[in-house]
């Protein structure tokens, strides 16, 4: 049972009561604590002429400060470890808790936070971004509105979330009101095709299936790209960007582009951030989790993409 903590008010009390001539266990009786509680308060007020508790040296620390430094060391090299793992690494031969290892990490201003992820590159993506970059960084505006950005992205009936969270109390984690639902595999996908450009936006293709080279020609350029392109004068002719997706980079993709005088922006590949349409996918998709009531088929899904 915890022991009950006298409040200063307290303390001064008994200190009154004794010197006015009470006794400790007439103190302690009137007050509900035991004699040697009150002699000790006493006593202390007699050495220090305070009643306030004494700082305290705590629990002694199992660690030094040199072996803080090397656990630091640990963490920087490997930052994706548990807390677990990281006990094991940072000194296998002492009994150590995880909650040793927690506290370390605490006083260092560490915490476990979401991982940032991104497409890996290797050293030739590096290279080959870099210089896509350079052999474009003095085209002016003029030039940059003359490419047509285009890409494909699927969106979820049922978007899955790994980063939700919900506030509850300890022990609640099954009350029906804390659960989330889901459906295997987002409850089915509707695949898009998009295309943007400084001063339009082409019509929004509903990709069927997988997309293939040939359907990439039948559903998308024939009908959207080329047709637009074909309304501008060559002279002011636009350029058309697509990433090197399998289906972007058939031989009959690159022939039909070429027989039809389409011009195409080289892309570096791993490099979906240089793509402005990204955006305009993120826009889009939290529009469609926003609207009320929710859509709940893929043809009312289809249906409101197009309609955002």
């Amino acid at each position: 049972m915890a022991r009950r903590r006298l409040s200063e008010a307290i303390r001064w009390q008994i200190i009154g009561m004794h010197a006015s001539g009470a006794s400790f266990k007439a103190i302690g009786r009137q007050l509900g604590y035991h004699y040697t509680v009150i002699s000790r308060l006493v006593r202390k007020n007699r050495q220090t002429g305070a009643v306030k508790d004494r700082p305290q040296s705590g629990r002694p620390r199992v660690t030094s400060e040199r072996e803080d430094r090397a656990f630091l060391r640990i963490i920087r090299r490997e930052p994706f470890s548990t807390s677990t793992v990281l006990k094991r690494a940072w000194l296998p031969n002492r009994h150590l808790s995880t909650r040793t290892v927690r506290n370390r990490l605490k006083a260092a201003g560490m915490a476990a936070r979401r991982v940032i992820k991104r497409p890996r590159l290797t050293d030739d993506h590096k290279r080959r971004r870099l210089a896509w970059c350079l052999a474009r960084q003095r085209w002016n505006l003029r030039t940059w509105r003359r490419i047509h950005w285009s890409d494909e992205s699927r969106f979820l009936l049922h978007v899955t979330d790994g980063r939700l969270r919900v506030w509850r109390h300890r022990n609640t984690a099954y009350t029906p009101r804390n659960i989330r639902q889901t459906v295997p595999f987002g409850g089915g996908s509707v695949m898009v095709w998009g295309c943007i450009s400084h001063d339009c936006k082409l019509d929004l293709v509903t990709v069927r299936g997988n997309l293939t080279g040939d359907q990439y020609m039948r559903h998308v350029l024939e009908p959207v790209v080329v047709t637009h392109f074909d309304n501008h004068p060559l002279a002011t002719r636009p350029v058309y960007m697509d990433d090197n997706a399998r289906p972007h980079r058939s031989r009959a993709v690159v022939d039909y582009l070429q027989n039809n005088a389409v011009t195409t922006l080289p892309w570096p590949a791993m490099s979906p951030d240089l793509n402005p349409l990204e955006h305009v996918w993120d826009i889009l998709g939290r529009r469609i989790q926003a609207l009320q009531p929710p859509v709940q088929t893929l043809r009312e899904l289809e249906a409101a993409l197009h309609r955002e």
